[in-house]
């Protein structure tokens, strides 16, 4: 529940700090006094967007601080609200919003910084306001479901329901990310295999690229090599004055003299070696000459398995054919590695299938509770109705199941129905959903009756700004006297105008307009502590201005009565509890 208020430069609010209670809180004042200006503050701190133009005149920024009381919620959507947002969850939570004239704005919340959006989502959970706020759960159908599943007492089923709903939302994501997988597994397969024939029939060796350069060289120099090799062999062998010619003369006349000096024997001899040796050679290059030929076509061939090689070194990103090679094995590897999902598959599909039956019985059991309890939930919301001045009035609950885009029940966590409140507050009229209810009044008494009904809430702090438009007399006391029910399970903080709802206040503020000293006025928030004091409040609410001694006489019995009414409440409540222990 909401403890404290701290509101800091805010319109003409200079600066209070309110101080709430369980059961009911009244706020009562003049038009204009800033009792608003309390419901703006409260929703900046349930996540409202922030103006400059709420800054006081001649101040930097506005503050607002909340401390809530968040009690016995261990365990709670909001905890885990927190958590997600990296929180700490503890029993008490302090919101702060500073707003600045220079356009930043800051969010605290537990002393961490935090966004609009994790504030909005907390605020949810903390406060519901009726009336002329934007926080209104009662216009949201998706809230519905909330209120008739609490008013029937279907947390069980709700439990149920979840735990199924993550079993069957688990497979199904688990199956699709292995059909995702198989997918993937089944393209890259294929891709592999093309790869692998394609350097498979390439038939790559080590070595080959640089034997087919040198090759490629030497046929595109045939021509030259030809000639180079026939001007030797001519010069060395064949032509006239040749090296054969020529050093054969010279051995044969150092033969000639050798047999006069021994000593030129061994030189004549390696002479004569050489100058075979010569005569091998000049046949060799005569041989060879006559062997080159021009050879397009290989050189063509050549040239043709060279741009093979280089297009599959680009394509795998290999710089050698060693890389190149390595690249082959390594898809080899790859392929081996891919396994077959199909086992898999078939067993993920049963699984499927079991995890969505079991869903769906649990949303078939879940559904027909609530179309059990909408009946009862139907009945007593017409008779609360009727109490709080809307006679004849008819409500029904919309349970309609929810279709997929394959026209199956579209399943949640809340089960596979749709779950929406319709109300015709007058005799004649058509019924029609409560988000089209266009007076806020109208809208805070169906609530009220609605909590009234159902004891039990997923908030525990309750706002009902202005619930007496449209009220007066009689059906004020009886509006009083249902906040009053209301505050026994829920905090409630109630702004009025009239005194029969003002006099079953636990806690009384008065809102009031005050001058100070540089002659600017601020709005001043002062607590009733005292029975006087309360009923000189009501009294002026009674006679406007001039208080008499008949007004605060009808002040004091308008308490009492609502001291008598409030003490029979305690004593049913207390009945109850009696019978319900026994």
């Amino acid at each position: 529940m909401l403890v404290e208020l701290a509101i800091k430069d805010f319109a003409i609010i200079e600066g209070l700090k309110i101080h709430f209670s369980a059961g009911l809180n009244i706020f009562t004042g003049e038009t204009g006094a800033g009792k608003s200006i309390i419901m703006d503050a409260i929703s900046l701190i349930l996540g409202d967007r922030a103006s400059s133009e709420i800054i006081r005149l001649g101040r930097d920024e506005a503050q607002v601080e909340a401390l809530f009381d968040l009690g016995p919620q261990k365990g709670s959507a909001l905890e885990s609200v927190l958590n997600e947002a990296g929180i700490p969850f503890s029993d008490d939570l302090v919101i702060k919003r500073v707003v600045q004239r220079t356009g930043r704005n800051r969010i605290y919340i537990n002393g961490s910084l935090a966004t609009l959006v994790t504030l909005t989502e907390v605020g949810r959970h903390l406060i519901d306001i009726y009336g002329q706020s934007e926080h209104q759960s009662l216009t949201r159908p998706e809230e519905h479901v909330e209120i008739l599943d609490g008013f029937g007492g279907l947390g069980n089923l709700r439990v149920h329901m979840s735990a199924c709903y993550r079993e069957f939302s688990g497979a199904r994501k688990e199956l699709d990310s292995l059909l995702q997988t198989n997918r993937e597994s089944a393209g890259r397969r294929e891709f592999l295999e093309f790869q692998s024939k394609e350097l498979s029939d390439a038939a790559i060796q080590t070595g080959e690229e640089e034997r087919l350069k040198r090759e490629k060289e030497r046929l595109r120099n045939s021509e030259k090599i030809r000639l180079a090799a026939s001007q030797a062999e001519e010069g060395i062998y064949s032509g006239s004055g040749s090296v054969v010619e020529r050093l054969g003369s010279m051995v044969k006349a150092l033969k000639d003299v050798s047999a006069l000096d021994d000593r030129l024997s061994p030189t004549v001899e390696a002479l004569q070696a050489s100058l075979y040796q010569i005569e091998d050679g000049g046949a060799f290059l005569r041989d060879y000459a006559g062997s080159i030929e021009a050879d397009p076509e290989g050189l063509e061939l050549i040239e043709m398995r060279l741009d093979t090689i280089n297009r599959l070194k680009k394509k795998h990103s290999a710089t050698t054919i060693d890389e190149l090679l390595a690249k082959a094995a390594a898809i080899e590897k790859d392929l081996f590695g891919i396994v077959d999902f199909d086992a898999a598959l078939k067993g993920l599909e049963a699984r499927l299938v079991s995890a969505r039956e079991k869903a769906l019985e649990a949303a078939k059991n879940l559904s027909d509770a609530r179309v059990a309890a909408a009946k009862i939930f139907e009945r007593k919301m017409e008779a609360e109705l009727a109490s709080l001045g809307f006679k004849g009035s008819v409500f029904e609950t919309s349970i309609a199941t929810e279709a997929g885009a394959d026209e199956t029940i579209r399943l949640t966590e809340r089960g596979g129905d749709r779950v929406s409140f319709l109300i015709s507050t007058n005799p004649g009229e058509g019924i029609k959903p409560l988000a089209r209810i266009a007076s806020g009044g109208e809208l805070s008494r169906i609530m009220l009756a609605m909590k009234s009904v159902a004891a039990s809430g997923r908030v525990a702090s309750l706002i009902f700004d202005e619930i007496d438009t449209g009220v007066g007399g009689a059906m004020a006391q009886v509006v009083g006297l249902k906040l009053k029910e209301v505050s026994a399970g829920h905090q409630v903080i109630c702004i009025t105008h009239l005194p029969q709802i003002a006099a079953f206040a636990q806690r009384h503020f008065s809102v009031e307009k005050k001058p100070t000293a540089d002659g600017r006025t601020v709005s001043a928030v002062v607590e009733l502590a005292g029975e006087s004091d309360k009923i000189e409040q009501i009294s002026r609410m009674l006679g406007g201005l001039k208080v008499t001694d008949t007004t605060r006489k009808h002040a004091v019995e308008l308490v009492e009565t609502a001291q008598r009414l409030a003490s029979n409440i305690h004593g049913k409540n207390g009945a109850n509890g009696r019978k319900k222990q026994a």
